[in-house]
């Protein structure tokens, strides 16, 4: 049977109307330099794929409806134990105008860089912003799960988020709100977290895209974000490097200096160990850092 065009209306197996056009994104995605994403609509557990994704997605079997979706008398973000720091809620804003985040994970506002509890899906970037509402509209519409894999803007520091959505009804039989598990896939960031040592990932233009929770904590009150920040006003460094990080990268061979760090007027050192690493088609500068006593 030959498929819609997909800026069409369609029906879902539950009898639901959507027009998700999935032609459209795709534009809004190419033209900011990012691959159309992945929507797959009633996922099962072996096609999750992602082990945490799937554990979210079985926990919510648990509690589910025989639609998927979850009332949302059964709902206690406790129950999902630590995954409650990857789950966002949002709620329809009145008008048609988006989402607005009523409880954003620590753990994802680490990777976005802020949190967005209270703000809405009109503060993305416009692909984004165009994506987010039409998939959660068509949630609500459909009352059904839906796996997402999408590419975020660069000053997220993450390959893709993979993101798994499900509806919570009320008592009227409404999806009044979204539940979204949001996990994201870093090759890079994997082991930086359990360093005692602080570590900055500076792009070319000496900009820090992440830092580890060592050096989130020396440096920033262990805030997330915003990634938009050199590295003197990041972490009061004059910290000096003299060469490309493509050039690192090619040579294999790692730059380190003495730098100093201004803090509350006191002036200390670190030891600064500067290779690089790439992600995403670009290559970063990664700034391991020691105190010299």
């Amino acid at each position: 049977m030959k498929a819609p065009p997909a800026n069409q209306t369609r029906a879902s197996p539950t009898g639901a109307q959507h027009c998700y056009d999935s032609n459209d994104i795709a534009e809004a995605f190419a033209r900011a330099g990012a691959p159309a994403p992945h929507v797959i609509w009633q996922p099962h557990a072996g096609i999750v794929l992602c082990r945490s994704t799937t554990t979210f997605h079985l926990a919510c079997d648990q509690i589910a409806q025989n639609s998927g979706s979850i009332a949302m008398e059964d709902l206690d973000l406790a129950y999902f134990g630590s995954m409650k720091d990857w789950l966002a809620v949002l709620e329809p804003i009145a008008d048609d105008r988006g989402f607005r985040y009523t409880h954003f994970g620590r753990e994802i506002a680490r990777t976005y860089g802020q949190d967005m509890t209270g703000k809405t899906t009109n503060d993305f970037p416009d692909h984004i912003r165009q994506f987010y509402n039409a998939i959660f509209k068509d949630v609500s519409e459909r009352k059904e799960r839906v796996l997402t894999v999408h590419q975020p803007p660069d000053q997220v520091f993450a390959t893709v988020w993979r993101r798994l959505i499900v509806p919570l009804i009320d008592r009227s039989g409404k999806a009044a709100q979204i539940l979204a598990f949001n996990y994201p896939d870093n090759e890079l960031r994997a082991g930086l977290e359990i360093l005692p040592a602080p570590v900055l990932i500076v792009d070319a233009q000496h900009i820090v895209r992440h830092a580890n929770k060592s050096a989130r904590q020396n440096f920033d009150a262990g805030h997330y974000g915003p990634w938009t920040r050199s590295v003197f006003d990041y972490a009061g460094l004059d910290l000096e490097i003299r060469e490309r990080p493509e050039d690192i990268l090619a040579g294999g061979i790692t730059q380190t200096s003495i730098c100093r760090h201004l803090r509350h007027l006191r002036i200390g050192q670190y030891h600064a160990t500067i290779s690089a690493a790439p992600y995403k088609g670009t290559v970063f500068y990664v700034v391991l850092l020691q105190p010299v006593h």
